[in-house]
Order: structure tokens, then C-alpha cells, then sequence
């Protein structure tokens, strides 16, 4: 019984993210660019609502200047659910993999994601130019800094990429915490399941700290927010 609501609800979630992936590069084409976004948020909450994901935000999304947002990765809805929170224009770096998929490669295109080669080091390096060129351009830029999902629910080791673009950018980081994607949809599972997730905003960590602080401490204060932020240290 339960493998085949599992199996209904996956046939729901596919005809859903088809349909919402279909809109999305629609509202693509769409001007003024902020109109864009705004849609595109409105979307990425729609889409995450009707496959039964009720989304909860636990504080504030700055919008004083340009951010890189980075947030723990425990599923493959990570990235609609940053889409839905985020405010302005906003892009996201994402695995090159994705650019292969019918349609939401295109999405990726569209919104000017930033395709990284993890194994790659220089086509790395390019992508960290680029993201230190849109934020430039005053763009949030959405990074997961554990490369991939984890396969535990617990938070991973972190990257260092996210952060050589935060120092060469002096762009602040604002770190958030997802609660519940894990529970939704893990990496080694079959099953999607409905339920809630929770967004926390969590520390915002100025350019001032860099000059304060090595990438090692940061990275670990980074981490540290992670798991506080997405439940684990009280699981």
C-alpha cells in the first residue's frame, strides 16, 4: 500500500514539475526582469505545494544588497525551495549534469545558472568568474556547499568554491537551514513523500570577516549554522 502511493505520488510530482517547468520557461521570456523572478518564486511555492510540501519560513530574506545564499542539500527539491524564498533577481550554481535534462536544462539556461564542473578545476575556476560576475551585476547567488546531496540527513563536508567567491567578491553570506527535505525525497530512497520542510534564515557573515577570520573558521562557523539551522543538532 504504501509503495503504491508512492508510486501516485511520484506520477503526481512528475506531471506537476513537467507542467511548472513548462510555465517557468514561459514566465522566462517575460519582462521587466523582476517581474521574472517574482513569478518564478510564486511558481517554485506552487510547484512544491501541490506534490505536498508545505513550506515554512523562519525569518528574513535581506535584500539591502547583492547575497551568496548558502543552504544545506539533503534532496532534489533544494533548489525550488531556495527559488520559492528568494527575493529579486537571483541565480543559483548548479551541476552541469542538470544542463542534459530536457527542460529544466533549459530553465537553467534561462535564468542564468551557473553550470560547475566539480572534478573540473579550471572549468570551476570559470564558474566561480562568472557567479562573481553576476553578483556584480546585483544578483543573490544560490550555492549548496556540500557539492551533493547527503546520503544520511546529516550535514557533509563543505567546499571551499562557495567561499574563494564570497572573499574575491567581498559579497556577505547569508546562510540558511532546510528542515525536512531529507524526509521529503533522500538521495538513496524510492519514495517522495508530502510533508513540511522549514527555511531558517540563520547568520548573515559580512566581508569584514574575511579579513578577520581564515577560510578553514569560516567554512567550520558555516557548517556549525548548518546544523543548527536544519535540525540536526536537536534530532
Amino acid at each position: 500500500m504504501i509503495k503504491l502511493k508512492s508510486y501516485l505520488h511520484w506520477a503526481n510530482g512528475i506531471t506537476v514539475f513537467t507542467i511548472g517547468g513548462i510555465l517557468l520557461l514561459l514566465v522566462s521570456f517575460l519582462p521587466p526582469e523582476r517581474m521574472r523572478y517574482r513569478l518564478a518564486s510564486v511558481l517554485a511555492r506552487a510547484i512544491l505545494r501541490v506534490i505536498g510540501t508545505r513550506l515554512r519560513v523562519e525569518g528574513s530574506y535581506p535584500n539591502d544588497r547583492a547575497y551568496i545564499v548558502m543552504a544545506n542539500h539533503a534532496s532534489f527539491i533544494d533548489p525550488l525551495i531556495l527559488a520559492a524564498i528568494m527575493k529579486d533577481t537571483f541565480t543559483s550554481i548548479v551541476a552541469v549534469e542538470y544542463l542534459h535534462i530536457p527542460l529544466w536544462g533549459w530553465l537553467v539556461k534561462r535564468f542564468r545558472g551557473i553550470p560547475i564542473e566539480r572534478k573540473n578545476r579550471e572549468a570551476a575556476l570559470r564558474s566561480i568568474a562568472l557567479a562573481e560576475e553576476r553578483l556584480k551585476r546585483g544578483m543573490h547567488v544560490a550555492i549548496m556547499p556540500e557539492g551533493t546531496r547527503t546520503l544520511t540527513g546529516k550535514v557533509g563536508p563543505l567546499k571551499k568554491g562557495g567561499f574563494h567567491m564570497a572573499i574575491n567578491c567581498g559579497a556577505p553570506i547569508q546562510v540558511v537551514g532546510i528542515e525536512g527535505a531529507f524526509h521529503i525525497k533522500a538521495k538513496n530512497s524510492n519514495i517522495l513523500r508530502s510533508g513540511e520542510v522549514v527555511v531558517r534564515f540563520g547568520k548573515i557573515i559580512p566581508p569584514e570577516r574575511y579579513e578577520q577570520a581564515t577560510m578553514e573558521a569560516i567554512i567550520k562557523e558555516v557548517r556549525q549554522e548548518f546544523i543548527i539551522l536544519s535540525g540536526e543538532a536537536s534530532a
